[in-house]
């Protein structure tokens, strides 16, 4: 996540600080913060860009860094995206996703303890220099069944570079 990542219009997505969320006051960073998707029935999350590291190789993984208040039932995330590359070869303004992920992390077994599951990527469909465009949810579906909002302190890409 970066200064270019932007909730969707939902409303049901939203950043604020840590600080707002957590128990005590003393860290505000900044955080996404994603309500319990069974009051909405709705998917929602939010978009950005990454740029492929140079010396990327391959093994693709993002790697969503969350944590929650709530102690029992599972999260469900979905990462959709699209590499771009190429000097003057493909347009940044494309109408589908190339790839999405998914995957079911369980709640933290304390209050707001770090979760940290992995979604590998198909490593071919990026290159080194790639503009990535992608869109990360919290799954509305019968498989999150966390009745609490999920905290997400950064979403991180792990890859080969050797």
């Amino acid at each position: 996540m970066g200064a270019g990542t932007v909730p969707d219009a939902t409303g049901s997505c939203f950043f604020n600080t840590f600080d707002q969320t957590a128990t005590n006051d003393v860290f505000k960073h900044l955080v996404a913060q994603f309500i319990d998707p069974t009051s909405t029935g709705e998917q929602f999350g939010i978009y950005g860009t990454f740029e492929v590291p140079q010396n990327y190789v391959g093994t693709a993984v993002i790697i969503p860094r969350w944590t929650s208040s709530a102690t029992t039932g599972n999260a469900r995330f979905e990462f959709s995206y699209r590499a771009i590359g190429g000097d003057d070869a493909e347009s940044l303004d494309q109408t589908t996703f190339q790839e999405t992920v998914i995957v079911t992390d369980a709640a933290p077994s304390a209050a707001f303890e770090r979760n940290t599951p992995s979604m590998a990527l198909t490593s071919g469909n990026l290159a080194a220099g790639d503009t990535v465009e992608w869109y990360f949810t919290r799954k509305a579906d019968g498989n999150d069944t966390i009745a609490a909002a999920v905290t997400l302190h950064d979403l991180g890409f792990s890859y080969a570079d050797a």
